[in-house]
Order: C-alpha cells, then structure tokens, then sequence
C-alpha cells in the first residue's frame, strides 16, 4: 500500500468535502447516504490504492464527473435541490438576456430556469438544427404532432421556454397552433396562402370557428380521460366528446 502523495491527499480532500457537502443536502432524514459515503472515504483513507482504482486523475486537475448515487432511492424535494445548488454556487433561476433590436441585449421580463447545457447537444444543435422546416405534412394520427421527416418543423420544451421568456408570444401560437397539432388552422393557413400568397393568425383566428380550434393532443387526451370516466374540461364542461356535440349539431 502506497501512502498518499500531497497532490494526491489535496486532491481527495476536495472530492471528499464537495461530495459529502452535496451528499448532506440531498439525503433525506435517515442519513443512509451520508453514512455509505462516510464509510467509503474512510476507506479510502485507510488505503490510498482503493482510492486511486476507484478514481480516475489527471494532472493536477479534476476533470472527471463524480456520480452520487443516492440509496434507497428517494426523489429530491425542490428545497433539497434549492439547497444543494446553493451549497455548489449554482443559479437555479436569473434573468436572461436577448438581442431584438438592442445590441446591448434585453432583459427577461421575470426570472427564468437556468442551467448548464451539455457541450455535445449543443453541437448537436448548431450542425443538424440551425432552421425550422416548413414541411408539416408527417403527422401523428393519434397526437396530430409532426415527426418523421417533419420533425425538424417541431420545438421542444427548452426552446418554448426560451420564447416564452423573450416574451414572444405571437411566436408560440403559430409554432403551437397551425404549425403542430391544429389541423383546422392549418389547413386553414394553407388555403389563405394559396389563396393571397400570405396568412396572418388573426386571418386563421377569425376564419376557423372556436368549435374547431382545440388541438388534436387536447381532444385525444380528453377523449381517454372521459373513457375512464374522469371528467374533463379540457375540451367542454360535458361528458361528451367535441365531435359529439359537433355531430349533434349538424342534425338539428
């Protein structure tokens, strides 16, 4: 057994204090974790080569991810996250900044989610999504969202929220209305551009009756829930379908 070298010591002195630190935040009362890892520390400082096979060092940095895993597992309450992003110096909410018309950037108008993004998706961003398809025509049946090879026309939660918090509503209702799962406003927005060479959402808004607005994701998810009888008003304050009332409708 090899007795720690002074970089060696310095450097399991740091992991073992971030990692017991981050450890007390999110155990939860029975201290299971904090007595597992105290344990496991122990042991390395018992024996330095346990530590050095269990570890991976390079040069005089630490360049490596130490995965906590917590046992039994518990998932973290908001506060235990709250306490162990503080513990680390990390922001979980702050303002942002987007350039418009200002280069100097403006601000967001509240505090939004913030973190640290993955090196390798935002690569992945830059080389393979750098623009949004017009192609909308690949739906699902059930969901009426786009995919296939009309995915790429599609947003994801991260870039909602960044819209969202630029305050670019207008946006979001095309990109999550006629663009995604509102058959009626497409085809709508269609006809108008054949028609004028142009469409605009209060064209859509005003041509397509409200009966017919509600996205195909709201009428599948209600349809299920009304089918275990669970009421919904997702759709109507009734325990019938849109398309049934809209059947009804027709006959009188």
């Amino acid at each position: 057994m090899t007795p720690f070298t002074p970089e060696e010591k310095k450097k399991f002195e740091r992991i073992k204090d971030l990692s017991m630190g981050v450890i007390s935040k999110l155990d939860n009362n029975k201290e299971l974790n904090i007595k597992r890892y105290d344990a496991l520390f122990k042991s390395f400082e018992a024996n330095p080569d346990l530590f050095r096979s269990w570890s991976v060092l390079h040069d005089d940095s630490l360049d490596s991810t130490l995965q906590i895993l917590q046992l039994p597992f518990e998932e973290c309450r908001m506060n235990q996250i709250k306490n162990a992003a503080d513990f680390l110096g990390i922001s979980l909410e702050d303002y942002i900044y987007y350039r418009q018309n200002d280069p100097r950037g403006i601000r967001s108008k509240m505090k939004v989610p913030v973190g640290y993004v993955n090196i390798k998706r935002v690569q992945q961003i830059l080389s393979k999504k750098n623009h949004y398809s017009t192609d909308i025509d690949d739906r699902s049946l059930k969901t009426g969202d786009v995919k296939g090879e009309s995915k790429v026309s599609g947003i994801s939660d991260n870039e909602v929220y960044a819209l969202k918090a630029m305050g670019a509503d207008e946006a979001l209702k095309e990109l999550l209305g006629p663009r995604s799962d509102n058959q009626a406003e497409k085809r709508q927005m269609y006809r108008d551009i054949a028609q004028n060479g142009f469409t605009s959402l209060e064209d859509i808004k005003a041509a397509v009756p409200r009966a017919q607005t509600t996205s195909t994701t709201l009428n599948t998810i209600n349809t299920y829930l009304l089918a275990c009888g669970i009421s919904s008003d997702l759709i109507t304050n009734t325990l019938e379908t849109e398309f049934t009332l809209d059947q009804a409708l027709r006959k009188k």
